[in-house]
């Protein structure tokens, strides 16, 4: 069985795999490796950054799965995919509810644990267009992985 610590002794590119990880439908703690980092000495723009930008990435494949899905993809991971959507139930269908009301800047809680995942596959069911889901994903995933960083460094 893989051990996600073993990335920790990579710094930024295993904060980045982590991250991007985390921000798919694998549970990975992203934000315990942005902590470990900081406290070895990292730099926290760059944590900061790369953690970002991996996350992003990875909300990105769900993203794709729901547009992809959406539009009638099949095979095998389609069907993975709708039953999953199937299994969200509840939570997808307030998902969408609230990115029909409220559009892409509801992506903002995209970082949200359990929720933060139907709102991004949600926003490719419903087929909200790419640039403002990378612009809220992005903004919300940022603040997060910032406020993370800016708790540590001033209890340092």
């Amino acid at each position: 069985m893989f051990d996600p610590s073993t990335l920790a002794t990579w710094g930024l590119p295993g904060l980045f795999v982590v991250a991007m990880l985390a921000g798919s439908v694998v549970p990975m703690p992203s934000e315990a490796l942005l902590v470990a980092i900081l406290h070895g000495g990292g730099s926290p723009v760059w944590a900061v950054m790369v953690a970002t930008v991996g996350n992003v990435l990875g909300a990105l494949s769900l993203y794709l799965l729901g547009l992809w899905v959406a539009r009638g993809g099949g095979g095998r991971l389609g069907r993975w995919a709708s039953r999953r959507m199937e299994r969200e139930g509840p939570r997808l269908e307030r998902a969408r509810e609230r990115l029909r009301r409220w559009g892409a800047p509801a992506l903002v809680l995209s970082w949200l644990p359990v929720v933060g995942d139907a709102f991004v596959l949600a926003a490719g069911v419903v087929g909200v267009r790419a640039v403002p889901f990378l612009v809220f994903t992005t903004l919300g995933k940022g603040l997060r992985y910032a406020f993370v960083a800016v708790s540590v460094m001033t209890a340092l």
